[in-house]
């Protein structure tokens, strides 16, 4: 499973004000649901990667794990129409959720007087 995030920060072991105990690249990202989580970069994108990308995180849990983990790696960044079209639709899946939880609370609540 995969979710997207669009990259808030990115923290690099080369940037100022940054001491490191490696060369991990890590983003800080504000999650499609409205989460703001911060996850490893893949090495291979991590040059790559920059403030205001549509990123997708690979959340499949890691293996030999007691109970589910996620990885939470990002693992592709994507630009241009297509990282808007896909922020756009889960943005658009969140708000109708957020509604349909909203509308049953209020249905749930009764009247005392």
């Amino acid at each position: 499973m995969y979710h997207p995030g669009k990259v808030v920060a990115i923290l690099s072991s080369s940037d100022k004000g940054i001491v490191s105990a490696d060369t991990s690249v890590q983003a800080t990202l504000h999650m499609w649901d409205e989460n703001v989580l911060t996850m490893l970069v893949a090495p291979k994108i991590a040059k790559s990667i920059r403030e205001g990308d549509i990123v997708l995180c690979d959340y499949r849990p890691e293996g030999g794990m007691s109970v589910p983990v996620p990885r939470n790696v990002v693992v592709k960044i994507l630009r241009g129409r297509q990282s808007e079209k896909m922020w756009q639709e889960y943005k658009e899946v969140h708000e109708k959720r957020n509604k349909r939880e909203n509308k049953e609370k209020q249905a749930q609540q009764s009247y005392i007087g």
